[in-house]
């Protein structure tokens, strides 16, 4: 039986960036807690962005942001932040190694970019996000999140030379096309799950999970029934166990549904 839905955000239920989602999304949240079915968000988006997406089923969803640093739901709340020596050193790098490419450095609730980067400003507003400039990216502290872009995409000179260098202190990992995002070790949308299966005594049997990003890939080790969407990467397609239809054909939708249907069974 499953107790325990989580979906990724964007190019999972909605186009990546957008802010209009399906409203029939709200309908089967709430029915899903009419059936006792736990149901949340987990997306790289920092948190304000996720609750202004799903405002009408703020009281219904936990919301796991920041690629799962940052842990929300009306009785429960907790953050993981990456060690500020840590933060200011991989600053300097991004600084000083990715040439062209912009950084986002993410605290609960809000996001920092440095002046400069206003393509990169005006791009995350879009989603929206709540965003400052600051002078000087390397010196903030408390960070849980920091997220490197590039217009034309993520090279993979960049994302091979950030893991050589990091992956030994932090989770490094795709997430879309043109981000590549840092965590404290260990902290990720799947350990973020863990934490919400732990608090609610829920196992990963009876947990369903969707996704379509490398950012995906430990939330869905989380979950038995695991779900990638048509256009997932490949990585997450091996991952999961099944790939289902695409996401402008709101296939989680269909899929959550189909489980209401059979009563919460699989």
């Amino acid at each position: 039986m499953i107790k325990l839905i989580v979906t990724d955000v964007d190019d999972t239920v909605v186009p990546e960036g957008e802010s209009v989602i399906n409203p029939e999304y709200y309908e089967m949240i709430r029915e899903c807690r009419k059936k006792g079915i736990l149901i949340g968000v987990a997306s790289g988006r920092q948190k304000p962005c996720v609750k202004k997406l799903f405002e009408p089923v703020l009281d219904q969803i936990f919301i796991l942001a920041d690629n799962g640093t940052d842990i929300w739901e009306k009785d429960y709340k907790t953050s993981m932040a990456i060690p500020d020596e840590d933060y200011q050193a991989l600053a300097r790098d991004v600084k000083e190694l990715c040439l062209g490419y912009s950084i986002m450095a993410c605290k609960p609730d809000l996001g920092y970019i440095p002046y400069g980067q206003e393509e990169y400003f005006a791009h995350m507003r879009a989603y929206p996000y709540d965003l400052e400039y600051v002078e000087d990216a390397a010196q903030i502290t408390g960070i849980c999140k920091v997220s490197v872009w590039r217009r034309e995409g993520i090279g993979k000179d960049i994302e091979e030379l950030m893991q050589k260098r990091w992956s030994g202190k932090l989770d490094v990992c795709i997430a879309g096309e043109n981000f590549l995002d840092f965590m404290n070790k260990g902290c990720n949308k799947g350990k973020a799950l863990s934490i919400i299966q732990e608090h609610y005594g829920i196992r990963a049997e009876e947990t369903a999970a969707f996704g379509n990003a490398d950012n995906d890939i430990p939330m869905l080790k989380q979950a038995k029934f695991s779900y990638a969407v048509g256009g997932a990467s490949e990585n997450l397609k091996q991952t999961a166990y099944q790939v289902i239809g695409n996401m402008r054909e709101d296939a989680v939708l269909k899929k959550i549904k189909e489980i209401l249907i059979q009563g919460g069974s699989l």
